[in-house]
């Protein structure tokens, strides 16, 4: 039977026929619950969007202010894509309406209370690479500097800083946890936070964490500030729940408890992902034992994708050992089930990606309108390299195209100057590398290396290194003697083995001094390791890598979309988080890849790594396709044996189709469960 909302105010019939007419039962119950604390636990493609929007609008036609409801979003794009849709249902008022992300209305708070806090109200608030400078120079304060290259850089200091607020620990403890390389320096390191926070305040500065813990100083230390608050905002809203951290949760539950009790809570427990960041999956599992009489509501019907897909999906999420019981159902007609694919290794996996991806595109399918989703980064360097080489337009989503990625540059920097020894962008590339090598030194040392008949010889003489400032000369002999070791590994017949000699030689140490993330970039080199192993030819593997798109600056090849703008998409699971594709596939689904290791090492770390799965399944609208490869290469070890990722077998084999690749482009279907 069809609830019948009541509108307080006159003129609403539009509205309440828009109500009745486009929302199911458990949307409209959900949009039109009563006051006091609400769960809403929205499943994937359960129309959460129009959940949220069409509640704000209830409120309003209710006679609830626009200005006095707080609407928090995970991110701008979904506040203004809230506020238009609003707009739709109320018209202008919905501009009124506090919308945007913690960090958004934090600082529209503090613009009006920063003296409370200590601050002016005209404070500035410091970018990423502003926080990093401030950073360094609190380094300096705290003793935190001359300590070598392995010694904690701005950069990771300021990141653990910010993860310690977020997850409210102590700075200590996560050095001990997260950096134990660095425990001879834990003082320093506590002391250059609280060094880096005076000079904020001296500055006048904030940066983004200062705009919810000033603002969580507000309610909890001025109670003249908490009642304020708590009288202006008599509704509060929170999309995304299951990704907010704990900081964040107890901000608005303590803005709600001080004023009129009203806070609704959307999100759903299963697409919890973003631990690393510091979100804390109990905020939304433990809403209703916070919140004593919240009411939940369920939206468990799927317009999203096929009835098989969302079986394969429910499936999977039920073997969570926590959360919220749910099963979601299908609107939509009936579909192909979803496709598990063996291959013999990772060549044959981005082989028969591309194979498939192009199938869809003769069947009328936009390029577009296909995904792969993959856990980590570098496992699409395979597919990316084959993609170029096929021709098949693509954009990457989950950061910089993997050929354009600076320590991918300075590898290839290695190999270039092997292959060319008058390489000199490849030498402007290799030289700074190095500590206290800057323009001049390089430009110097260059034009000594290029005036000689042979710049690799000249590079070994007492000549160059007396080019090199006295304190960097132990790091010039060893770039000498790496690039020796890469010449004895047969670069020219064997540019694999070349590479793993870069990342045995003084690499690694470069990589962890200079960037943010070593471990995950040192992986993407071992990666590029084994798609070198394809060539037998140094001079062909370069030319291939710079005709997909120099790595110095020319236009990538894969970066030119069609005449009709179609682009696969190449996304981590994570990027892809609330958007949907007509046909998605999930690559290098092994064991000890997806889920990986060090999650399965942590506590809850199979439950998240399985939450991260069905986020990725659940993008899904027509067809979805799961591969692995039967064996893969470990710089190293050589090929190993893998098996399938439990993700996979742990699913009743009924709810998906198997297919055996039989002969190149050729599959054969077959009933049961191959993995």
């Amino acid at each position: 039977m069809t609830r019948k909302i009541r509108l307080q105010k006159p003129g609403n019939d539009r509205l309440r026929d828009r109500f009745e007419r486009e929302l199911n039962p458990a949307q409209l119950a959900a949009a039109t619950a009563p006051d006091g604390f609400n769960l809403i636990l929205a499943g994937p493609g359960s129309g959460k969007t129009r959940v949220i929007t069409y509640r704000v609008a209830y409120l309003i036609a209710r006679g609830v202010k626009p200005e006095a409801i707080m609407l928090v979003t995970f991110t701008r794009r979904a506040a203004r894509e809230m506020v238009s849709r609003l707009e739709g249902l109320i018209g202008p008022k919905a501009v009124k309406v506090w919308a945007g992300t913690f960090h958004h209305i934090g600082n529209r708070i503090l613009r009006k209370s920063a003296k409370a806090v200590g601050y002016d109200p005209n404070f500035t608030i410091l970018d990423g690479e502003d926080q990093r400078d401030l950073v360094r120079l609190a380094m300096e304060d705290a003793g935190l500097v001359g300590t070598g290259r392995f010694a904690p850089k701005p950069a990771a200091v300021q990141h653990l800083i910010s993860f310690a607020f977020n997850v409210k620990r102590p700075l200590a403890e996560l050095v001990a946890e997260r950096h134990p390389d660095w425990f001879d320096w834990t003082e320093q390191v506590v002391a250059a936070a609280a060094c880096y926070a005076r000079r904020k305040r001296a500055s006048n500065c904030m940066d983004y964490d200062d705009l919810l813990g000033l603002w969580k100083t507000l309610v909890e230390e001025h109670p003249e500030h908490r009642s304020a608050m708590g009288r202006m905002f008599r509704h509060l809203l929170v999309d995304e729940m299951q990704d907010t951290n704990i900081v964040q949760v107890e901000l608005v539950e303590a803005i709600a408890r001080a004023g009129a009790g009203n806070l609704t809570a959307v999100g759903d427990d299963a697409q919890s992902i973003y631990r690393f960041r510091g979100a804390h999956y109990d905020n939304i599992l433990r809403f209703p034992d916070r919140n004593p009489g919240a009411r939940v509501f369920r939206l468990e019907t799927n317009y999203r994708s096929t009835p098989e897909i969302v079986a394969f999906t429910n499936a999977s999420i039920a073997r969570n050992s926590a959360g919220f019981p749910k099963t979601l159902v299908s609107a939509r007609e009936g579909g192909p089930r979803p496709v598990v694919v063996a291959t013999a290794d990772a060549f044959e996996e981005a082989d028969l990606i591309c194979q498939q991806v192009l199938e869809w595109r003769e069947a009328g399918i936009g390029l577009s309108r296909m995904a792969v989703l993959y856990r980590n980064h570098h496992d699409s360097i395979l597919l990316q390299g084959e993609l170029t080489q096929r021709g098949i337009p693509y954009t990457v989503r989950s950061g910089v195209r993997f050929f354009e990625q600076a320590h991918i540059k300075d590898v290839l920097a290695y190999l270039r100057v092997q292959a060319n020894p008058r390489d000199e962008p490849a030498w402007a590339r290799l030289l700074p590398l190095l500590p206290g090598i800057g323009p001049a030194k390089s430009a110097s040392l260059r034009a000594f290396l290029l005036a000689s008949d042979s710049p690799m010889a000249a590079l070994e003489t007492s000549e160059a290194m007396k080019l090199v400032p006295a304190k960097s000369r132990g790091e010039f002999a060893a770039l000498v003697a790496d690039l020796r070791s890469i010449r004895a590994a047969d670069p020219e017949s064997n540019p694999s083995e070349a590479i793993l000699a870069v990342l045995r030689g003084g690499y690694p140490a470069i990589a962890k001094a200079k960037y943010e993330n070593p471990d995950q970039r040192l992986a993407d080199v071992e990666q590029l390791s084994v798609l070198a192993a394809r060539y037998d030819s140094l001079d062909k593997f370069v030319a291939d890598l710079l005709l997909a798109g120099d790595v110095y600056g020319m236009d990538s090849l894969g970066e030119e979309a069609e005449p009709d703008g179609e682009q696969l998409v190449l996304s981590t699971i994570h990027q892809a988080k609330g958007l949907e594709w007509s046909r998605v596939i999930v690559p290098r689904l092994v064991e000890h890849g997806f889920p990986g290791d060090r999650a399965l090492a942590e506590p809850g770390g199979e439950d998240e790594e399985r939450r991260v799965f069905y986020v990725a399944v659940t993008r899904a609208m027509d067809e979805l396709w799961l591969t692995y490869p039967l064996m893969v290469s470990r710089p190293g070890q050589g090929s190993i044996l893998t098996t399938p990722s439990r993700f996979i077998t742990e699913v009743d084999p009924d709810l998906y189709e198997v297919a055996d690749i039989e002969s190149e482009n050729d599959l054969a279907w077959t009933e049961g469960p191959r993995p």
